[in-house]
């Protein structure tokens, strides 16, 4: 084997040990969503957050076991594996394609899902009482954890609170301590945030939309070197007759 297989050997072992660990790093990403989906899919419904947490967790499970076949394949030059490693890597990386574009089409859909849980939570169902059924703690819980974490405060703003039921119950009151900038403020308006939940959540989305992004594209131009790398190596190894499955 010359020394530009043997480069091309080397770096598609290196790239398959990046994806083994990526698949790992994934798994762990899927677990710990998995863990806190509760509090998503309260306020998106229908399972969506169980859901995406499980599909993160398989596709950490498969991303490693590509990379651990990539690894073995390159390191023993065996064809078979290569030729396995390549189908399994042109799979996902069609799947992902696939993926992106269903969550493009879909978009709207879950804005609209967002902004209807949102509503109906705060206007109907959030509750102080501590003698509330299961049901309804986790609904209080889920938004109080949602204006914490994107830093917002009602559906369209604060003043939502004041026309809800829980309002009706606590009229001396502008909103619930979640919406506090600080964890002991007094819930009045200057220290509450104004922003509403539905415009911040789009906001917050978009501003980690390029990161998600710059790791897909990231993530694809690596599958797209390793696939031609898999395929040159086989090349190589069929011309030179070695360790052929």
């Amino acid at each position: 084997m010359d020394c530009g297989a043997k480069c091309m050997k080397y770096m598609l072992f290196a790239f398959n040990f990046l994806f083994w660990v990526l698949g790992i790093a994934v798994l762990g990403v899927g677990i710990y969503s998995r863990i806190k989906s509760d509090n998503y899919d309260t306020i998106l419904g229908d399972g969506g957050a169980s859901s995406a947490a499980n599909i993160l967790i398989a596709s950490g499970v498969f991303v490693s076991i590509i990379g651990f076949v990539g690894c073995c394949g390159a390191i023993k030059e065996n064809k078979t594996m290569l030729i396995i490693y390549f189908i399994l890597v042109l799979l996902i990386f069609i799947l992902e394609i696939a993926a992106g574009a269903l969550a493009y089409a879909k978009k709207d859909e879950m804005e609209e899902e967002l902004t209807k849980n949102i509503q109906k939570i705060i206007m109907d169902n959030y509750s102080d009482d501590h003698e509330a059924d299961a049901a309804t703690k986790g609904l209080v819980k889920a938004i109080d954890w949602f204006q914490k974490e994107v830093k917002c405060c009602g559906a369209e703003g604060y003043t939502d609170w004041k026309k809800s039921n829980w309002g009706k119950e606590n009229v001396l009151k502008l909103a619930p301590k979640s919406c506090c900038i600080e964890e002991d403020c007094v819930a009045i308006k200057s220290t509450i945030y104004n922003t509403g939940c539905i415009a911040a959540g789009k906001t917050y989305v978009k501003e980690h939309l390029w990161q998600v992004g710059g790791v897909g594209v990231g993530i694809a131009v690596i599958q797209l070197l390793v696939m031609i790398a898999a395929i040159c190596l086989c090349r190589t190894i069929g011309k030179e007759g070695l360790n052929v499955a």
